[in-house]
């Protein structure tokens, strides 16, 4: 197999020469874009390269019942910015329609990288044992093919032969998806904070937790309110916390008497709101909730979302609340997940970060200030450590 390498100043320049030298048929083994000259990263220019071959052998592999070879040349997008990947390129569609999909991309261009460096079975078999991984994780699809296909661009053909390359990296990469905003513990300015989602995620015992974390743990003076009248238990309950941590709760039937009661405590340095949760199939309770947040002027609106909820469930929370204008995400009941994935697929979709995560039922102790790199060590998942 003969190998060729072409540069140039623009994806489309590099794949015309491609063309013209080695034919429509040539097959892509690799693409890079650099910069050339300049200092520290300053100045320069920057080149895409692309190595390609007019003749290769790449064993076919069934993905999802189909058998697919190495992608040519022509199956590429002409059209890329810089730094930017005919694999990154949100919603391209290949050109002549002969790529289907993005996980067949990604195995044509794994498949054709390692039959190039010699070592397809070693380092398919670390990548293919951690897509498997994160699958198991219930990891959505498009996320699955995005992180191994940005793993298998940026490490070396070595380093995709060993378990703890592809592990770290694919740490890093999760723990970019999931951005956390961790609390300011100097701050002394007033907040707002209101508490929405589906019901059973654990609004109001999170509430408690944050009112003693607040309160006894960092001395801050806090006041409660709850619009959560549809479930008299679930108000006994936070009245029953508000007693023994000795801050005051207020209760609240409408929009008006929410914005009076979060403006008669002024003198407070942190205002939690629970909120009743609501179906996020039930528009109109979903209206009234807005209402509810109108009136509040919060400065936090954090989403609760239940890691042991099912993707599909994690995914109509994300759709039907996040409008409502939640600017943060708090991840509950990791200690009853079964799988990890909603983690990531929540903080993926919702593009907000994480605040809080809570594991159990103790107040105040089971809830914490997220972490990205250990959630994405959770989204790992158990069974690819030590590898």
């Amino acid at each position: 197999m003969e190998l060729k390498t072409y540069r140039a100043e623009t994806m489309a320049a590099a794949l015309a020469q491609v063309k013209n030298d080695l034919g429509r048929d040539a097959v892509i083994l690799q693409t890079r874009n650099f910069r050339r000259g300049g200092l520290l990263g300053i100045g320069g220019r920057w080149l895409w390269e692309v190595t390609a071959s007019a003749h290769i052998n790449v064993p076919p592999r069934a993905v999802r019942g189909r058998y697919l070879p190495a992608a040519p040349a022509s199956a590429y997008a002409t059209h890329q910015p810089p730094g930017k990947s005919a694999l990154a390129l949100e919603g391209a569609e290949p050109a002549g329609g002969v790529l289907e999909g993005r996980m067949d991309e990604i195995h044509r261009m794994v498949a054709a990288l390692l039959s190039r460096q010699g070592g397809e079975a070693g380092a398919w078999g670390e990548l293919g044992r951690f897509q498997a991984a994160l699958r198991a994780q219930d990891v959505a699809e498009k996320i699955v093919a995005e992180l191994i296909g940005r793993v298998q661009m940026e490490l070396t053909g070595r380093e995709l032969t060993e378990g703890a390359p592809v592990r770290e990296r694919l740490i890093g990469l999760i723990a970019e998806r999931i951005p956390t905003r961790p609390p300011d513990q100097a701050a002394r300015t007033r907040r707002v904070m209101a508490l929405i989602g589906p019901t059973g995620v654990g609004k109001t015992t999170t509430i408690a937790k944050l009112a003693a974390r607040f309160a006894l743990a960092e001395g801050r003076k806090v006041g409660l309110v709850t619009v959560d009248t549809y479930r008299i238990a679930a108000v006994d309950q936070l009245r029953t916390y508000a007693e023994i941590i000795e801050v005051p709760l207020r209760t609240v039937l409408s929009p008006g008497e929410l914005h009076q009661a979060v403006h008669a405590m002024e003198d407070k340095d942190v205002i939690l709101i629970d909120t009743a949760g609501r179906s996020p199939n039930d528009r109109m309770r979903l209206n009234q909730l807005r209402g509810f947040l109108t009136a509040a002027e919060a400065d936090e609106v954090h989403l609760v979302v239940s890691a042991a909820s099912s993707r599909t469930s994690a995914a109509k929370a994300v759709d039907n609340f996040l409008p409502l204008g939640a600017n943060r995400l708090i991840i509950t009941k990791l200690d009853e997940a079964e799988t990890f994935g909603t983690v990531l697929n929540v903080a993926a979709a919702a593009a907000a970060p994480v605040s809080y995560v809570t594991a159990g039922q103790e107040v105040p102790d089971d809830i914490a200030p997220a972490d990205s790199r250990r959630l994405a060590e959770l989204v790992m998942g158990a069974e690819t450590h030590g590898s």
